[in-house]
């Protein structure tokens, strides 16, 4: 999972295919326990719930659009870089091109990064050079990024510098 740098053809990191598959909920991959998250109380905000594989876009404690299944990490909480970490991230970019991911020969579109030191965001399904969908697997099966099959809508309603969490 990696986000694109802003250049013509941005370098991903890989994101594996898996079959498409939605997996069941995850148990923690780590010795630690889940942590608590705190949960913004106002303003627009984005959650990431790793055990229903949901992302919800919230206005205060108002669900706005709830979209779902969605990829989350192969691990969780590992600390690994090809990991979904929970807890309190900020939008920190936003890119809606087609993007291509060389390692695996894919590109994904409207990427919104959240966690830079994972360069874990949100993006699209993986697809092929013409956009179509080519693995739209759910449950835990990224290197870490969140892959929505919505991805416009996530990337419409992101703003740089709003919150993100990401809890189990």
């Amino acid at each position: 999972a990696s986000a694109p740098a802003p250049a013509s053809t941005p370098a991903l990191a890989p994101e594996s295919a898996a079959p498409s598959a939605t997996l069941p909920p995850a148990e923690p991959t780590s010795a630690a326990p889940p942590q608590d998250v705190p949960v913004p109380e106002t303003g627009r905000w984005i959650d990431v719930d790793v055990t229903s594989y949901v992302v919800r876009l919230m206005d205060g404690p108002t669900v706005v659009s709830e979209i779902g299944p969605v990829a989350v990490g192969a691990q969780i909480d590992t600390g690994a870089y090809l990991s979904t970490q929970t807890g309190l991230f900020y939008v920190n970019s936003k890119v809606a091109d087609l993007t291509y991911d060389a390692p695996f020969d894919t590109y994904i579109s409207h990427w919104v990064g959240f966690d830079a030191d994972k360069d874990n965001g949100f993006h699209s399904f993986l697809k092929d050079a013409e956009g179509a969908v080519v693995d739209a697997a759910t449950g835990r099966v990224s290197n870490g990024c969140i892959r929505t099959g919505d991805p416009e809508a996530v990337f419409d309603f992101a703003e740089i510098g709003m919150p993100v969490r990401v809890h189990w």
